[in-house]
């Protein structure tokens, strides 16, 4: 009986990422443009100037999005043999895609946050997920002794935010971080949860702590920076 449920479980898994595999999904009668792309000029740029810095087995990478790329980790860690990988509008896709030269170095640790963008584009949550887990899968394929650590998504502050196309989307980055949090159960890897870390009551991203909503200020980085120093995530 376990078996059964176990082929049923797989065969709905399945389905559903063929279903949302298409560019344009019919629902409810309307078309849906599934939009993945990342390849636009920031982000070639951004990524070739990280490749004219090779990875080496010693450093730390930071990966991620704009949220990544604004935090001055070398500064806030002297002693960390730091590279920032954050590359601002980047979603799953992308960071699959550059995944390569990182760890062709085969770098000591990646900590890894990502996925906002992916819900600000309105993809389903079931299919950043699954793009999710093949980076995780692709990092321990290539860099098995890389500590891979994962960060939930930040929340947002929906009643200051700039972005139109981030508002409305508090339920959803509750959704990813669940799948976040179990995909770091499944494959055996430390999440560090920010999204509990940095959020009220409302489950918003408290408004001294951020510049539109959506990004932190100085006083945000440093809460991220205080609690790395406090659990000790470089040991």
């Amino acid at each position: 009986m376990e078996n059964v449920l176990k082929n049923i479980i797989q065969l709905r898994r399945l389905f559903l990422l063929a279903f949302f595999c298409f560019n344009y999904l019919s629902i409810w009668g309307q078309e849906v443009n599934i939009d993945t792309s990342f390849a636009n000029n920031y982000y070639l740029n951004k990524r070739a100037m990280h490749e004219t810095v090779s990875v080496k087995s010693w450093n730390v990478i930071f990966l991620g999005n704009s949220i990544t790329e604004r935090g001055f980790w070398k500064e806030w860690f002297p002693s960390i043999p730091i590279l920032n990988r954050g590359i601002g509008g980047d979603n799953c896709w992308g960071v699959y895609d550059r995944l390569d030269s990182i760890l062709a170095g085969k770098p000591a640790m990646i900590i890894m946050m990502i996925g906002i963008n992916d819900l600000g584009r309105g993809i389903p949550v079931p299919l950043i997920a699954d793009q999710y887990e093949q980076i995780i899968k692709r990092i321990k394929e290539a860099s098995p002794c890389t500590k891979l650590i994962l960060q939930t998504v930040l929340p947002i502050n929906e009643e200051t935010i700039w972005y139109d196309y981030m508002k409305g989307k508090t339920s959803k980055i509750n959704e990813l971080n669940t799948c976040v949090r179990g995909l770091g159960q499944k494959h055996n890897l430390l999440v560090i949860d920010l999204h509990k870390l940095f959020s009220d009551a409302n489950d918003q991203l408290p408004k001294n702590l951020c510049v539109d909503g959506l990004h932190l200020n100085e006083k945000g980085y440093q809460v991220w920076v205080d609690y790395f120093k406090t659990n000790n995530i470089f040991n």
